[in-house]
């Protein structure tokens, strides 16, 4: 049993059953693995559905997605108690009766006594399917997955359905070694970067990408938001490995030439991780006198690594400084602090940060004014992190900043 796919776009979905998902007693993590391995193998997922134990809604969300899609990947349901209704629901979608399978049934007799245990009598519903579907062996646990091909119509080109247990150490090892082999057939190859960028929010990242997200456009750009952080994911899809990865690589390089230095790295590359190792690179050292708008972020994130001794000289956090009355005074305070510093410390760099303030802007907007700067012992850069809206990011935002004022003069040192 297989798929062939005509189109350019192999489109799978997944669906999550179980009330204790819906309800958020229970994170949905099978969604996101699967995710990934069916874009490993070239498939497009168009679509996560997560639905509670109800039957009606779960034959109607299985016929409308194979009315969507080639393939539907599903996950949980198959336990023996009343809630489990994913066996009953693929065979009332597509008009089958349920039969007892009985090499599956054996095999679940077969694992309870290898367990020492009697099997419960429920248990045997376990090895029911649909009539023209095929089981499932499960080596992992007692739920059979099931395997249905919904025949091709003239409105689409045919649908297979894959449902397997939501326990993962079952749900991996049954989708790797007994499903898979099902979709490789995609007819695509997929490569995709990540670029990872600080300095701009995404509509003006966007903008200066100047169409290479817009819909519909292969190789696809996508952006993401994290923590001040943008990610930009180049999906490139193409019918052999070595067009995708070289339309990979043309739109990683317009983007590295759109974006400039904003760009810093890479995969899951941390900001931090590139300033540390240019300053390891560079053999020099950097110094952490953290105000409140830091607060500490700093020095944890260049004290992750092991070498951490090679490139931070000391770190510091000064819940208040002296003779501050108000921000405005901060960075005079922090050059004359620094005429004298450099004097006593041997480091290259010094990256500071300012106490905070909470104030009100007009139509009570909350904003929350803080400065950083990077030091030398003969200037001193400051940058402006004050800001109003998402205030849990604050922290993290004002580091990064410091830490780009730092990278980008370590980059400019190198030219």
């Amino acid at each position: 049993m297989g798929i062939a796919v005509t189109s350019t776009t192999a489109c799978a979905e997944i669906i999550a059953i179980g009330t204790e998902l819906t309800c958020g007693s229970k994170l949905d993590t099978n969604s996101q693995w699967l995710s990934r391995e069916l874009e490993s193998l070239g498939w497009t997922v168009m679509r996560h559905t997560t639905l509670a134990d109800d039957l009606d809604l779960i034959i109607e969300e299985l016929q409308a997605a194979a009315e969507r899609s080639q393939a539907v990947l599903i996950t949980g349901g198959l336990g023996p108690t009343l809630d489990d209704l994913t066996r009953e629901a693929m065979a009332a979608a597509f008009h089958q009766p349920l039969v007892r399978d009985a090499e599956s049934l054996q095999r679940i007799e077969a694992m309870f006594a290898a367990r020492g245990r009697p099997m419960p009598a429920r248990n045997v519903v376990q090895a029911d399917r649909p009539e023209q579907a095929a089981a499932i062996r499960n080596d992992w646990g007692t739920a059979p997955g099931i395997l249905l091909q919904v025949p091709a119509t003239a409105e689409n080109s045919g649908c297979l359905l894959a449902a397997m247990p939501g326990v993962p150490a079952e749900m991996r090892p049954m989708f790797e070694h007994l499903v898979r082999p099902h979709l490789l057939d995609s007819g695509i190859q997929m490569c995709r970067r990540v670029i990872r960028t600080f300095g701009y929010g995404e509509s003006e990242a966007e903008r200066l990408l100047d169409g290479l997200t817009a819909r519909g456009r292969n190789p696809e750009v996508g952006i993401t938001a994290s923590e001040a952080v943008i990610s930009l994911w180049i999906t490139a899809r193409a019918t052999t490995e070595e067009t995708a990865r070289q339309m990979c690589e043309e739109t990683e390089q317009q983007i590295r030439q759109r974006l400039g230095v904003a760009v810093f790295g890479d995969g899951d590359l941390e900001l931090h991780d590139v300033t540390a190792g240019l300053l390891q690179q560079q053999h020099e050292t950097v110094a952490l006198l953290e105000g409140t708008t830091t607060g500490g972020q700093l020095a944890m994130w260049l004290t992750e690594t092991p070498d951490s001794d090679s490139v931070l000289h000391e770190a510091l956090v000064l819940p208040a400084w002296d003779n501050l009355d108000v921000l405005e005074h901060w960075p005079q305070h922090v050059q004359d602090l620094m005429t004298g510093y450099f004097r006593s410390h041997p480091c290259h760099w010094v990256l500071l940060s300012s106490p905070i303030e909470d104030q009100q802007a007009a139509a009570g907007v909350s904003v929350r004014r803080g400065m950083v700067a990077l030091a030398t012992a003969i200037e001193l850069e400051t940058a402006d992190v004050s800001m109003s809206g998402n205030l849990a990011i604050f922290r993290q935002r004002a580091a990064r900043t410091a830490l780009n004022l730092l990278r980008r003069r370590l980059l400019a040192a190198r030219t």
